[in-house]
């Protein structure tokens, strides 16, 4: 039997197309560009020469969540879930190849999509415990 869509699952659809764009903008953009947002701001000065890791583990944390939680409450099997997950590293493999061969300004890097796969990991393991890891962190 066939799930109609929920207008949750319907925002939480165009949240991941939009998430996935921002993925894109930020992993093809030149670092002059990125630098406008103030990232290295908000990192303590110590985790700063791993600035470009922790927001490639972010940004695709943020994938596998938004793929999760479109998933979470849903009767249908693993499949389309599993389906999606392996498409989150897909994209991860592919932003990574386009910055190595068609970006002059970025260059690919192995260790961005092994910070890419570990944040999808552990926002997969995370996502059951996702409202008492809030309660902690907002103490």
């Amino acid at each position: 039997m066939k799930q109609k869509l929920t207008p949750r699952d319907i925002q939480t659809i165009v949240k991941l197309g939009l998430w996935v764009l921002v993925i894109a903008y930020l992993c093809f953009s030149s670092g002059e560009r990125i630098n406008e947002f103030k990232i290295n701001s908000l990192i303590p000065l110590w985790l700063k020469p791993y600035t470009d890791k922790i927001v490639h583990f972010c940004l695709f944390f943020g994938l596998a969540f938004l793929i999760k939680s479109l998933y979470w409450q849903k009767t249908v099997g693993l499949r389309p879930y599993y389906i999606l997950l392996v498409a989150g590293v897909g994209y991860a493999a592919l932003t990574e190849v386009i910055q190595y061969y068609f970006i002059l300004t970025r260059s690919g890097d192995v260790f961005d999509f092994f910070c890419d796969l570990t944040g999808m990991t552990i926002s997969v393991f995370l996502f059951p415990y996702w409202p008492k890891v809030v309660r902690w962190l907002l103490g």
